[in-house]
């Protein structure tokens, strides 16, 4: 089975777990996906197989402690050490899917917004002028600060999965994180000098191009199964 029927399978046999059990499992599920560089596939395949033994261990009247210890993260530690790595090409591959998505998405919307913006209200340009050689370093920045938002995330979601962290605190930290990545990304291009080539070309070509990509992207996954 592919990771996807998988998670399917999981999603279904987890309800037969009681309201406690399943919470505590969900939590597991968390932090152990979370784990970067680890194979998906047999991250799932292990986490099925701890869904399994829970479940039937459930139906044999024995607690979560009896199961897994009463630490539950060290359990998971323990299980996401076993787990072997994802292979360097696939993460490549996954990356550039994950890169050409993402500036397709911001592509579409800045290219579609801004034309509207200009058509509607006369505001802005209906032409996007910029330079080839600080255009290709703001791309390289936009890229690096989507890796290092995406790799704080997911260490803060383990750092705090088994803790009883109050919702405005997590609201709170996940504000900050937000605020000081769209506050990133607004100056960036602004901070940039402009070097290279200048060119320019209609707003609305832009979003037609991200588009384009962007449902490239789709396309493209579905026949290479990039996230399964």
């Amino acid at each position: 089975m592919h990771s996807k029927e998988i998670i399917e399978l999981n999603n279904h046999l987890r309800e037969e777990l009681t309201e406690e059990n399943k919470k505590l499992y969900e939590n597991m599920i968390i932090y152990i996906r979370t784990t970067s560089n680890k194979s998906e596939q047999q991250t799932e395949e292990v986490l099925l197989e701890i869904l399994e033994h829970f479940v039937q261990a459930q139906k044999d009247g024995k607690t979560a402690s009896e199961i897994f210890g009463n630490n539950i993260k060290e359990y998971c530690d323990e299980i996401i050490h076993e787990i072997p790595g994802e292979k360097r090409n696939k993460n490549i591959k996954f990356g550039l899917f994950i890169g050409i998505q993402y500036l397709a998405l911001i592509s579409f919307i800045f290219g579609v917004t801004s034309f509207g913006i200009n058509y509607f209200f006369d505001l802005g340009s209906n032409v996007l002028t910029f330079s080839v050689g600080s255009g290709l370093v703001v791309i390289g920045c936009y890229l690096l600060l989507l890796y290092l938002l995406v790799k704080i995330i997911f260490k803060m979601i383990q750092k705090t999965t088994f803790l009883n962290i109050k919702k405005w605190v997590e609201f709170l930290l996940t504000w900050l994180f937000l605020t000081a990545y769209i506050t990133l990304f607004y100056f960036i291009p602004k901070l940039i000098p402009s070097f290279g080539t200048t060119l320019s070309i209609p707003i609305i070509a832009l979003g037609v191009i991200g588009g384009v990509l962007y449902l490239g992207t789709i396309v493209v996954d579905r026949k290479l199964r990039f996230t399964k």
